[in-house]
Formats: structure tokens, sequence, C-alpha cells
């Protein structure tokens, strides 16, 4: 079985599209947060000092490889002097 056919089997999926799409949203949002941690010139450091955790975490945050609270989110939208908006579409 060819990689195409795997991946055409797996995408009609319940749980595979649902994986997919929730990977997809934990990267977009590292991405996001680690882009507006280099628009405010802040360090992963500076970022977590202001928001009470430790480098590691940040880092493993920009790499969707943190589980994020919505208290931690606001933590950080409020250290980047940013909005925290969640949408339901």
């Amino acid at each position: 079985m060819s990689l195409d056919e795997v991946f055409s089997k797996s995408e009609k999926s319940p749980k595979w599209k649902a994986a997919y799409e929730k990977a997809d949203i934990e990267v977009k949002l590292a991405i996001q947060i680690a882009q507006a941690r280099e628009r405010a010139s802040l360090t992963q450091a500076q970022l977590a000092k202001q928001i009470g955790t430790t480098q590691s975490v940040i880092s493993r945050i920009e790499r969707a490889d943190q589980n994020l609270t919505i208290e931690t989110l606001s933590k950080i939208a409020n250290a980047l002097h940013s909005n925290l908006v969640i949408q339901l579409q």
C-alpha cells in the first residue's frame, strides 16, 4: 500500500480528522504566540518571567508541545499587549 493510499483512507476516519484539526489549531496558535513575542522584542525567558513560568514552558508552547489553558493564554496575551479572541464558527 502506498503512502497516498494510507493518507486517503486515514482522511476518511473521523478520529483522524479530529486529531488533524486539533494539531492544526495547536500549531497555528504556537506560531501566533512566537510571532507576537518576537514583535514585542521579548525573549522566551522574559515572557516566561512576566507570566510566572519557565523558559522551557514557553519553548514547549511555541513548539505546540504544551497543553494550554485559557488562563495561560490570557496571561500570554496580557504580557504581549494583545487581545485573546476565541471563536466558534
